[in-house]
């Protein structure tokens, strides 16, 4: 396992209650197909920010995108984002999307920087929480999306941590498999 993939477990591991679970190999063939922009903070990444294919006309989708909390607020996150929008220019895609929890502390960070809530869906039924849909325009589109006021709905932690506390080590959906 390369250091930049431990490294990614690492953050999803400590950000569980705000990031998707993604397995290992998806995330080690993002890296493979240099899908992954990373961030340094001392010569040592601080974070990273996955996303999908960039393609001429179509949006781009960022998985995940996540910062080291001790290196949070010092442009690090919007760093990489500028360089997707750098990507995502010079293969003129359509725009940036990427679904955000509304407990986590990023939807400040996706307004700041210029995304606009497209939508608020139901995020899982474990988690009772909404999923708020971010967007920023990479070109200028004939039609914009009406924007939609992002929820700031907690996560309700009950179900989750019960959960995670009965869950034996070594169960399939846990990183102790591998």
């Amino acid at each position: 396992m390369s250091n930049l993939l431990k490294y990614i477990d690492h953050l999803q591991k400590k950000n569980a209650l705000d990031l998707a679970f993604y397995p290992l190999t998806s995330l080690e063939k993002a890296i493979e197909a240099n899908h992954v922009i990373t961030c340094k903070e001392n010569d040592e990444v601080a974070g990273y920010l996955w996303y999908g294919s960039a393609r001429s006309g179509f949006d781009i989708t960022i998985y995940q995108a996540c910062v080291d909390y001790s290196a949070r607020r010092r442009h690090l996150g919007w760093s990489m984002v500028k360089e997707l929008i750098d990507i995502g220019k010079a293969v003129n895609s359509l725009g940036i999307r990427l679904r955000c929890a509304s407990s986590s502390e990023a939807n400040e960070f996706w307004k700041l920087i210029g995304f606009y809530c497209t939508r608020v869906s139901d995020g899982g039924l474990k988690r009772s929480r909404k999923i708020n849909h971010w967007r920023t325009d990479l070109v200028q589109p004939l039609f914009t999306l009406p924007a939609e006021d992002p929820s700031v709905k907690k996560i309700d932690e009950r179900g989750y941590t019960k959960k995670a506390k009965t869950m034996p080590t070594g169960d399939r959906f846990s990183r102790n498999h591998y």
